[in-house]
């Protein structure tokens, strides 16, 4: 086993705000990556304040567990962008750099100077990734906009909900959480793989639209190449009957009572006999409206009653289980509580790690989606905002003390 990390020697500056760009910076820090969030408290990053906030952390940039989950792992420095010596010593980091990643508004970090092209000329073989709404370049590369924005112009909305209602807005962004962030992290692994092999560094517009389009499924390509446009089917599938969300017995939660719920799908003949026996509904199994694929498909309104009912009778977590056992796909729909405290998977993957942050003390933080074997993935807690202002200012750019009192004094590092 190894102790240096797969990115150990590559430092990134996280330009980012919210949720893309550090998210996808975030999975470099976890394999070892430097990376270096520039942030102001003049203008600082709104998740810094968003809740949930440990008790008592109210007003603190510090205390966001929503901020801080995203960005475990990194280093802070604060500089004022917008004053000119703020934007000088950003500059000097980036022939410092491997990486640099934003997420403002198409074209607007050009306009504060750091432009692509004035990078490269700071540091040629650079590697810079932009996350804007529509990318930089078309028709559209005008429009501003962040996550739900991006799933509705793709159609993900118009194929969210029933088809008797109006479209869904998903409850998350998912360019913002999913797609985006991910992409862009596997973007820059594959170009800091050809940087090793040529020398030659790129810049990556990483639009949102178009990361997000193909969670739409095979639909585009329904409408282009068939002219068919498909609309909303709630939980239902094409290749599985019964499909959905189906009620479960309620629970008692501190002064409540908590409705459950577990998704189920039935793909084959054979699971739905075996759907049958786990739910004891064996005179349903050879029903002639029920007992081929396609007879269930014509009949779906009345199985989903039938099933619901049933189910309604039962624990959420005896349904997917057994189900589970029978081979048949079923999952309890899951509060965090449940994610955090009951998942067995997420129990065996380790996947929450308990990290003890300066402010907020001993804080669960989500870990990687994945491992290595030879170089397991750390998780260590999110900085202060500034926290290693001193490191960067005084060892890294070997500032004077003079010119680093000038910077606090005149605004420049805030």
């Amino acid at each position: 086993m190894s102790t240096r990390m797969p990115l150990e020697g590559v430092r990134v500056l996280d330009f980012g705000w919210r949720a893309v760009a550090p998210l996808a910076a975030r999975m470099l820090a976890w394999g070892g990556a430097e990376v270096v969030r520039i942030e102001s408290s003049t203008r600082h990053d709104g998740a810094r304040q968003m809740p949930p906030v440990v008790p008592g952390g109210e007003g603190s940039f510090n205390t966001s567990a929503w901020f801080n989950n995203f960005n475990s792992n990194k280093l802070s420095i604060s500089l004022n962008l917008r004053h000119p010596k703020g934007k000088e010593i950003a500059l000097r980091l980036v022939p410092l750099a491997d990486v640099v990643v934003e997420n403002f508004s198409g074209g607007t970090f050009e306009r504060m100077g750091f432009g692509y092209e004035t990078l490269r000329k700071l540091r040629p073989d650079i590697i810079m990734v932009s996350h804007s709404l529509t990318g930089l370049t078309g028709p559209w590369k005008h429009i501003k906009g962040h996550g739900p924005m991006a799933a509705a112009m793709s159609g993900m909305h118009h194929l969210s909900g029933y088809p008797d209602a109006a479209p869904i807005n998903p409850a998350q962004a998912f360019t913002d959480y999913v797609t985006n962030p991910h992409q862009s992290a596997f973007a820059i692994m594959t170009a800091l793989h050809h940087r090793r092999r040529t020398g030659r560094g790129q810049y990556i517009d990483m639009a949102q639209y178009e990361s997000i389009v193909h969670m739409t499924g095979t639909a585009v390509l329904e409408y282009t190449a068939l002219g068919r446009n498909r609309n909303r089917t709630g939980n239902r599938s094409e290749n599985a009957a019964p499909q959905g969300v189906y009620p479960c017995k309620s629970v008692p939660l501190n002064d409540r009572i908590e409705d459950r719920w577990c998704a189920i799908s039935v793909a084959t003949d054979e699971e739905w006999q075996s759907l049958c026996a786990v739910l004891d509904r064996r005179e349903l199994a050879d029903d002639p409206r029920f007992c081929k694929f396609e007879a269930r498909k014509q009949h779906e309104d009345e199985l989903d009653v039938l099933i619901g009912a049933r189910t309604a009778e039962l624990l959420a977590e005896d349904v997917m289980l057994r189900l589970q056992e029978a081979g048949v796909a079923a999952g309890v729909v899951q509060n965090s509580k449940d994610l955090m405290d009951a998942d067995p998977q997420m129990a065996a993957t380790g996947h929450y790690r308990r990290v003890d942050h300066a402010e907020t003390g001993p804080t669960v933080y989500d870990g990687p989606p994945f491992d290595l074997s030879a170089t397991p993935l750390q998780v260590k807690p999110a900085p202060l905002l500034g926290e290693h202002n001193e490191y960067f200012f005084r060892e890294i750019l070997d500032l004077t003390d003079d010119e680093i009192t000038a910077g606090y004094v005149e605004g420049a590092i805030a």
